[in-house]
């Protein structure tokens, strides 16, 4: 009696215990998306929001000062695309731990206070949160295969978190400590702690050793739903990286000193963590999602213009509709390209497309706005600017919107 009531407990408890060490893994899972989202913008906001004061240390010229806000984005183009393939020989865990560890050796570069270090540390960072950004998606899509819409939005949601923090907190640093490299650097920290809790998943039982063989990259650019989701993933961030870029910038062009212009630009970052969370999570129930890409691009499109000409005692309330705008535009571009691939090897394909092709693409618009705004009027040439990319967006955005998949002739064989 007593042996078999021992087994019967054995046979209750084993049950448990995998169920509980399922929780911790998926728990664990969602610890290292959460930390890796809060690491994809501060390299770019912290820099925006002492553009001023490393163009005084360092000398530089506008070209160099626009060349330093578009390299990043640079950067995500030609460095995505080797995404799938890092991960296809390493692990898609372990591939994202290598990324974030380059990405804290990248900012802890900033350090030094030399102009080559500042771009060496750019070009390091802009490449690892190009390839990163082209991964995570595909973890999202493997691992919370039944819950793309809010984990998307958590995704997005938390990744706003993270370069709100940097541009709001980044000024309080380099006012406590008269430095602005120190400002700069200290958010390699947060990156180191990623690329440890990564590591930590790469070892793992769950982890991936390899993904399975890739379609050829040359079908994806003969599919045209493909490029519909590659032009709206481009064009949405030329429109969020000439905000990170220079809507700083522009404020203190209108009159608003660093910490108001880095407080205004957090508010509208940390605005864009509602829509982030709930637009992705209603694009896959039962809202329209074209109805969401009009009302997301109406409200990015208005807020910036309130903000460079409304009258600057009502600059909170158009930061907090830019970037409700903003931050939905975002979860939209990220779920269209898991809801337009079937698999996970798919969605690194288009995942890589998009964001890499997409990204080249909008490096032209903060470099463009740094050209635009060299004028006699620096708010006239931005302004048409970001009008001009929002109706394109808006027309690509609604194609990507359409129900279907890419390379359907693949997902039937």
């Amino acid at each position: 009696m007593l042996t078999r009531h021992n087994l019967g407990t054995k046979e209750v408890e084993a049950p448990r215990s995998k169920a509980r060490g399922s929780s911790l893994v998926v728990s664990f899972t969602l610890a290292c998306i959460v930390l890796a989202a809060i690491n994809l913008r501060p390299a770019l906001t912290s820099i925006a929001t002492m553009l001023t004061e490393i163009q005084q240390g360092l000398g530089l010229n506008g070209v160099w000062i626009g060349i330093l806000t578009t390299m990043p984005v640079l950067c995500f183009g030609i460095f995505g695309p080797f995404a799938p393939l890092l991960s296809a020989r390493l692990g898609l865990e372990r591939a994202i731990a290598l990324l974030f560890m380059s990405l804290a050796a990248g900012l802890a570069l900033r350090l030094v206070p030399q102009s080559a270090a500042l771009f060496a540390s750019t070009l390091l960072a802009g490449a690892a949160i190009g390839m990163a950004g082209v991964l995570l998606p595909v973890v999202i899509r493997r691992r919370f295969p039944t819950r793309l819409g809010p984990m998307t939005g958590l995704y997005t949601m938390i990744l706003s978190v993270g370069g709100a923090s940097a541009a709001g907190l980044t000024p309080v640093f380099e006012r406590a400590w008269q430095s602005w490299t120190l400002a700069l650097a200290i958010w390699s920290i947060p990156a180191l702690v990623a690329a440890l809790l990564w590591s930590g998943l790469a070892s793992s039982e769950t982890a991936t050793t390899g993904t399975a063989p890739l379609p050829r990259f040359s079908l994806l650019l003969r599919d045209r739903l493909a490029w519909y989701v590659t032009a709206f993933m481009g064009l949405q961030a030329g429109l969020a990286f000439i905000v990170l870029g220079w809507l700083p910038t522009l404020l203190r062009d209108r009159g608003l000193d660093v910490l108001d212009a880095g407080i205004v630009t957090s508010v509208s970052i940390l605005a864009q963590t509602v829509t982030a969370l709930l637009v992705p999570s209603l694009a896959t129930q039962r809202v329209s999602p074209r109805l969401l890409i009009v009302l997301v691009l109406s409200a990015t499109c208005i807020g910036f213009l309130g903000l460079i000409y409304a009258p600057l005692s009502t600059r909170i309330p158009w930061a907090v509709i830019l970037g409700l705008g903003q931050g939905g535009l975002f979860g939209l571009a990220l779920l269209f390209i898991t809801l337009r691939a079937p698999t996970a090897e798919m969605t690194a394909m288009l995942s890589g497309m998009s964001q890499s092709i997409g990204y080249l693409g909008a490096s032209l618009c903060p470099f463009a706005v740094g050209l635009l705004k060299a004028g006699h009027d620096p708010f006239t040439g931005p302004a048409i600017m970001v009008v001009a990319v929002t109706a394109a967006c808006t027309w690509c955005g609604l194609k990507a919107a359409a129900p279907g998949y890419v390379l359907p002739h693949l997902r039937s064989s």
